[in-house]
C-alpha cells in the first residue's frame, strides 16, 4: 500500500518552526526581531500569509444564521482530559493556544457566512442509534457526525453517511484533508469518513515513543534524534537499548513495577510496531475493494520481531499488570521506571507539566532500508468526520462550504498551535522533538482492519504479543475464510 505523506502537517510545521525556535527572553519582541536576512518578524509573517493556499469557495455568503451542528462521541471518564473534543467548539477566548485557535476560526467562519457552529456530545455507545434514528426519520438535525472509530465500523456499511468524494466545495486534494485517510478509507469508490485539519483529536491518537533523556545519557546511548533522521532507528536498536537500560533495582531477581524497565508498553505495542514497519493487514485491489493482504514474508518477519520484543523481561505490558489504568501506566514512566514509553501523542500534553525530561521519537523501522517511519492512528481514542445522508441540496452545499472554510483556516492556525503547545514542557521546547512530530504525524497509517475488524482478526492480531503467538502463517489460514467473508459483506453493502 502506498502511504501518502501529509503535506498539510509539513506545511504547518514550517509555520510552527519560528515559534519553537524563538527566544526564551520575554523582553524579545516578535514584531521587531530581525531574521537572518535582516527582515522583521512581522514582514516574514506577512509573506507567510500571502503564501497560504486559498480554498476554492466564495469568500462570503449569507445563510441567515443557520446552525451547523456537530455530533461528537464522548466517554465520561475522558471528558476532563485532552481526549475530550476540544477542536470543534470553544465558548470564549481563554489564552490557551488550541482553544483560542478554535474560537477565532469559528468566529471567522461564522461572520463570513452568517452561520452558527454548535457542538453536541453524546456517549459513544449511543451515537449509532441516534444517527440511525435520524437517518430513518429523514431528520437533518445533525450536519456533521464523529463516531469513535472503534464503533464506526458498524455504522459505515449501513449507508448512514454521504460519500465525501461527492460533497460540494470539499476539495480532498487540498492539504487540509488528510490524503492518507482518503487513500486508505475509500472503498468501492466511496469515502464515508476523513481526517482533517479541523481536528487535533486524531493527531493526539497517533502513536509514538517517548524516551527518558536522563537514562539515555546515563547509558551513553547515541543521539536518538540523529539516529531517526539518519534512518537507523529500528526494532533491533529499540530492543538493544531497552535491554541495556533495564535494571532490577531492588535486586530480588524479578522485574516488577519497582524496577526500571527498558520499554513500558501494553497490548497496543503489537499494532503500533507492526504498522510502524509500513505494513497493513488489509489493502485495496485494482477494483477498489479491500483484500486481506497480511502474510507476506516481510509481514511475518515484522510480526515475529514485535512478538519477540514483547516477551522479554525488560518489556512491561501494563495490560497484564495489577493496575491497567492509563494514568498509572503513564506515571510509571514519569516517575522514572522506564527508558522508552509507548504512547499516543495525547500523552505529550499530559506529561508536559511533569518532572520527567523526555524526548519524542517515532516507532522504529523494521530495517534501515525501509523508506520512512510510519505511525498508526488508534481506533480507540478518535473519530473521523462524516456527513449524514439526510443532508442534501442547498444544505449540503452549505455544510461543504463551511467545512472547507474551517479546514483551510485550521491548517494554518490550529495545527501549528497544536504542535507548539505540545512541545512546551517544563524543561524546554525541545526543537528536535518538533522534527520528530513532523515525521510521526506526516506518515500516518489508517489500517481498514483496525476500523472494521473483519472476522475479528484485528482483535486476534492485537493479542499476538500478549500470547507470544509466532504461528502466524497457520493463524492467517485458519481465519482467512472469516476475514474474506466479512470483507465481501462490506463490499456488498457498499455496492448497494
Amino acid at each position: 500500500m502506498k502511504h501518502t505523506k501529509l503535506i498539510s502537517i509539513l506545511l504547518a510545521m514550517l509555520l510552527a518552526l519560528p515559534m519553537t525556535g524563538c527566544s526564551e527572553d520575554p523582553a524579545a519582541s516578535a514584531d521587531t526581531e530581525p531574521t537572518a536576512a535582516g527582515e522583521t518578524q512581522a514582514e516574514t509573517e506577512a509573506e507567510t500569509e500571502e503564501t497560504r493556499l486559498k480554498p476554492d469557495i466564495p469568500e462570503t455568503a449569507d445563510y441567515g444564521g443557520d446552525e451547523i451542528l456537530f455530533l461528537h462521541w464522548m466517554l465520561e471518564d475522558w471528558e476532563p482530559t485532552v481526549r475530550a473534543s476540544r477542536d470543534i467548539f470553544a465558548a470564549e477566548l481563554t489564552g490557551e493556544a488550541i482553544n483560542d485557535a478554535v474560537y477565532n476560526r469559528n468566529v471567522a467562519v461564522e461572520s463570513s457566512y452568517n452561520v452558527k457552529i454548535a457542538l453536541e456530545k453524546m456517549q459513544l455507545a449511543q451515537v449509532d442509534s441516534a444517527v440511525n434514528k435520524a437517518v430513518t426519520a429523514g431528520d437533518d438535525t445533525y450536519d456533521v457526525v464523529y463516531p469513535r472509530l472503534y464503533e464506526a465500523a458498524s455504522m459505515y456499511p449501513k449507508g448512514y453517511f454521504i460519500n465525501l468524494l461527492e460533497v460540494p466545495y470539499i476539495d480532498l486534494e487540498k492539504p487540509w484533508w488528510d490524503a492518507g485517510s482518503v487513500e486508505s478509507l475509500t472503498v468501492m469508490g466511496k469515502l464515508p469518513a476523513v481526517a482533517t485539519s479541523i481536528n487535533v483529536n486524531d493527531k493526539d491518537a497517533t502513536v509514538g515513543l517517548a524516551f527518558n533523556k536522563e537514562y539515555a545519557a546515563a547509558h551513553n546511548l547515541p543521539d536518538l534524534y540523529a539516529m531517526v533522521l539518519e534512518g537507523k532507528w529500528t526494532i533491533d536498536k529499540l530492543s538493544e537499548f531497552s535491554e541495556l537500560a533495564a535494571n532490577d533495582t531492588d535486586g530480588d531477581g524479578v522485574m516488577t513495577e519497582n524496577d526500571i524497565y527498558g520499554f513500558l508498553g501494553g497490548n497496543d505495542v503489537m499494532d503500533a510496531l507492526f504498522h510502524g514497519i509500513g505494513s497493513t493487514l488489509v489493502t485495496r485491489n485494482t477494483d477498489g475493494a479491500y483484500v486481506f493482504s497480511y502474510g507476506t514474508e516481510r509481514d511475518i518477519n515484522g510480526t515475529d520481531a514485535v512478538v519477540k520484543l514483547m516477551n522479554q523481561d525488560w518489556f512491561f505490558n501494563h495490560h497484564l499488570a495489577s493496575n491497567t489504568d492509563d494514568i498509572y501506566y503513564r506515571q510509571l514512566f514519569e516517575s522514572g521506571h522506564g527508558l522508552f514509553f509507548w504512547m499516543r501523542l495525547d500523552e505529550v500534553t499530559n506529561m508536559r507539566e511533569g518532572d520527567a525530561d523526555f524526548g519524542i521519537i517515532p516507532v522504529p523501522k523494521l530495517e534501515e532500508s525501509q523508506d520512512t517511519y510510519y505511525s498508526m492512528v488508534s481506533q480507540h481514542t478518535t473519530g473521523l468526520m462524516s456527513i449524514p445522508k439526510t443532508q442534501g441540496g442547498d444544505k449540503l452545499e452549505e455544510v461543504g462550504l463551511v467545512l472547507e472554510a474551517m479546514a483551510a483556516i485550521s491548517h494554518y492556525d490550529l495545527i501549528p498551535a497544536y504542535i507548539e503547545s505540545s512541545l512546551k514542557t517544563k524543561h524546554s521546547r525541545d526543537a528536535e522533538s518538533a522534527e520528530m512530530l513532523d515525521i510521526i504525524i506526516g506518515n500516518r497509517i489508517f489500517d481498514p482492519m483496525l476500523i472494521y475488524n473483519f472476522g475479528n482478526f484485528a482483535n486476534l492480531f492485537a493479542e499476538f504479543g500478549k500470547n507470544n503467538n509466532t504461528a502466524v502463517a497457520s493463524t492467517i489460514e485458519s481465519n482467512r475464510d472469516k476475514v474474506d467473508a466479512a470483507i465481501q459483506k462490506l463490499a456488498d453493502s457498499m455496492a448497494e
